[in-house]
């Protein structure tokens, strides 16, 4: 029996000056949370992926395909002015990983 991989957006307050706070204290938490949700759909060929929704609201953020890299491409500048370098093989493997799935198939080749 395959063990099928759950996915749930992340909640964010909803009061604006507690999220303020809340991205202050937690930004890199939350690029990491950009990342994952997007190898997330990439790994599921999905076209777009929920990445936030906020407490007590129906609102949600979502991020769509055509979006990725540019986000990736953001995450992997933030890393770099914020001198993170270890969490910037991550960020280039998820690259790869989109690039990989954006090249279009040979006509032999299987999929």
């Amino acid at each position: 029996m395959a063990i099928k991989e759950k996915y749930k957006p992340f909640v964010l307050p909803s009061d604006f000056k507690e999220l303020e706070s809340y991205v202050k204290l937690y930004k890199t938490d939350l690029t990491e949370r950009v990342l994952s949700s997007i190898e997330f759909a990439i790994k599921k060929n999905l076209p777009m992926v929920e990445v936030f929704n906020f407490k007590n609201s129906d609102f949600v953020i979502t991020i769509s395909r055509e979006a990725f890299l540019e986000n990736i491409q953001n995450v992997y500048n933030f890393y770099i002015q914020e001198e993170k370098y270890e969490l910037c093989k991550r960020v280039k493997q998820i690259e790869l990983l989109l690039d990989s799935t954006n090249k279009p198939k040979k006509l032999n080749e299987k999929k």
